[in-house]
């Protein structure tokens, strides 16, 4: 198989070092998005948001309008860091990157690498779920974000706000996403949301001294509310149960699915998502390795 590891996805010199240990690892040859053509797969960096501008998404579009199957590598998942823009560890997907859209390869998986990953990342993958919690967290999502896949953020926030206030009366946080920048939409929201009762807007703005990491408002949480955020992926691996209201979210399989079922939110059995979840995220000796190539070959 002729691998194109396409460097014009990557907007930055890191991202475009780890397409190189990648290429290492597949056999890859370094090229462009308009040098594809004599290649069987492409290897691209990052999710593809048409309507951005940039030199990045124009060679992501490229690639994903040719119909030529493609690896993305994307954000990582368990073990996220939140406010720097460089990961050590990624998502790798066939022709996707989210739950629901993406070939993964659990039909090929033959071990389990759950605790070898979250371990490496300081988790527990057999952590139980928590019985208490203060309050209902929902958490939204950066705007225009690639994983909304054309959701408007701010609908879907009071919209969620609204209908969880029909079934429970647990007092309600709505975190915003930790780099969204203010704007007279998330203004307009919040005036909207705290006229309900026992309604909270917490700032998340992570270059503020007051930021409250998502770790430590989890620690009260009893629930977590996302459409797709990676913040499900946070709440699960903590014991939080999580209601995940897109496919696409990446906790789908162990979270319940109706705000109806706030009360009582899954809580069963969650091993082998742990393990599915875990060959969904490699690290850069992994690359250059050829051990995610190895899995992830077989779904191309």
């Amino acid at each position: 198989m002729r691998v194109a590891v396409v460097e014009d996805t990557a907007n930055f010199k890191q991202y475009r070092d780890v397409l190189e240990s990648f290429a290492k690892g597949c056999g890859g040859e370094i090229t462009n998005s308009g040098n594809t053509k004599n290649f069987d797969c492409a290897v691209i960096f990052g999710s593809y948001k048409k309507s951005r501008g940039r030199s990045a998404h124009q060679g992501k579009g490229r690639i994903i309008e040719s119909g030529m199957p493609y690896v993305q590598l994307e954000t990582q998942l368990i073990g996220r860091p939140i406010n720097t823009a460089f990961h050590t560890e990624f998502r790798v997907g066939v022709n996707g990157f989210l739950w629901d859209d993406a070939k993964w390869g659990f039909e090929h998986i033959t071990h389990n690498r759950a605790n070898k990953v979250f371990e490496r990342n300081g988790y527990d993958p057999n952590i139980p779920w928590r019985h208490n919690g203060e309050y209902i967290l929902v958490c939204m999502q950066k705007v225009g974000d690639a994983s909304l896949r054309g959701a408007d953020v701010f609908d879907w926030t009071e919209s969620v706000v609204n209908d969880l206030r029909v079934h429970t009366d647990r007092k309600i946080v709505v975190r915003p996403h930790p780099l969204y920048r203010k704007s007279n939409l998330h203004n307009a929201l919040k005036e909207k949301i705290l006229a309900i009762a026992d309604v909270h807007w917490q700032e998340a703005d992570v270059t503020k001294s007051n930021f409250i990491p998502i770790a430590e408002q989890l620690q009260k949480s009893w629930c977590t509310v996302t459409y797709s955020s990676g913040t499900g992926i946070d709440a699960v691996i903590n014991g939080v149960s999580n209601i995940a209201c897109d496919t696409g979210s990446m906790v789908y399989d162990v979270s319940s699915k109706d705000l109806s079922e706030i009360e009582r939110p899954y809580k069963g059995e969650k091993a082998v998502w742990a393990n599915k979840i875990a060959h969904c995220q490699w690290n850069i000796d992994e690359f250059e390795s050829g051990e995610c190539w190895e899995h992830v070959s077989k779904s191309i």
